[in-house]
């Protein structure tokens, strides 16, 4: 057996996928759009056959998950929220700092995080709470870890708080993260597989590929969900970003009782000027934003936010690619 990880038989569609739902949705409808552009090949059109459906109901359940992290906006930060949270921010934060202590490959680090992130990124969210709940047992008395357990406890506690209050909803958030979940996993696995049967048709000239493959999708892996909470009267750097105002726009939701504003500046500054354009994002909603009413130019591609009011406001800023 190999004693080492060959990346050449990593799933890396897969990979990407799972690295944001958003970014898979991208990612699945780059490449069935590519795949019908050379249907009048018989092997393309029979790729395209195999893959259409599956990329059908990825989308299907994209939506209703997506809908679901739209619906219950309060003032108290909502279960699908937190789940997006401990995905990104929450698990980096605590793998970067537990490394910060323990070399990934240690016995310690391995009696810590066995899986990784995986078992807080994936998963219903019994299996989330599981994990959280095992971190802390697993980092016990340890002093060198006790401001992550201390961080990890919190956010159980909040998380454990948001699904008593969503306890109705409970069944159709966990339903909706499996179906969505299954459904990118069978999209990437018939994604590989015509990867590798184009491996075999254009042996000879395999750049031909890149006709039919969602290459910048693919190359360009890039955070494209953020998720913060902003103190009062704070401004906070999102992103810096080269954007297509023609094919893209900015998901906001402020999970608060006050307004958030967001735009663009050159980067240089974080203020905006007198006469500069931004968005205002009303408290305790979720809507798409057009970049050029942000501010958004070819000069102006650092993305800012900047809570108005004088309580804490949860926000996410997702960046979409229309269909």
């Amino acid at each position: 057996m190999p004693t080492s990880n060959w990346s050449r038989t990593d799933n890396f569609i897969k990979n990407a996928a799972n690295k944001s739902y958003i970014g898979a949705k991208g990612i699945f409808n780059a490449l069935d759009t590519k795949l019908y552009g050379g249907i009048a090949d018989p092997d393309i059109l029979a790729f395209y056959n195999d893959f259409h459906p599956l990329n059908t109901t990825f989308n299907t359940n994209y939506a209703i998950w997506d809908g679901l992290r739209s619906t219950g906006i309060s003032k108290t930060l909502g279960v699908m929220q937190l789940l997006d949270q401990l995905s990104s921010t929450k698990i980096k934060a605590w793998d970067i700092a537990i490394q910060g202590v323990y070399v990934n490959t240690s016995t310690q680090y391995v009696n810590l995080l066995p899986h990784h992130r995986a078992p807080f990124q994936t998963g219903t969210i019994e299996k989330r709470v599981a994990a959280l709940v095992n971190l802390i047992a697993a980092i016990g008395t340890d002093a060198s870890l006790a401001t992550v357990k201390t961080g990890v406890s919190a956010f159980l506690l909040q998380l454990q708080t948001a699904i008593a209050a969503q306890s109705t909803q409970i069944t159709g958030i966990d339903t909706s993260i499996t179906n969505l979940e299954t459904s990118s996993n069978a999209a990437s696995d018939e994604a590989f597989g015509i990867f590798g049967s184009f491996l075999t048709k254009f042996k000879a000239t395999p750049k031909l590929i890149d006709i039919y493959m969602p290459v910048s999708f693919l190359q360009n892996i890039m955070q494209v969900s953020f998720t913060m909470t902003l103190k009062f009267m704070k401004v906070k750097k999102v992103f810096k970003r080269k954007l297509d105002p023609a094919k893209q726009k900015l998901r906001g939701t402020n999970v608060g009782t006050f307004a958030v504003k967001g735009y663009f500046t050159n980067g240089l500054t974080d203020q905006l000027a007198a006469g500069d354009l931004y968005i205002t994002m009303p408290a305790n909603t979720t809507d798409d934003y057009d970049l050029t009413a942000a501010g958004y130019t070819d000069t102006k591609r650092h993305f800012y936010v900047e809570n108005v009011g004088i309580i804490d406001a949860s926000v996410e800023i997702a960046i979409m690619v229309e269909n």
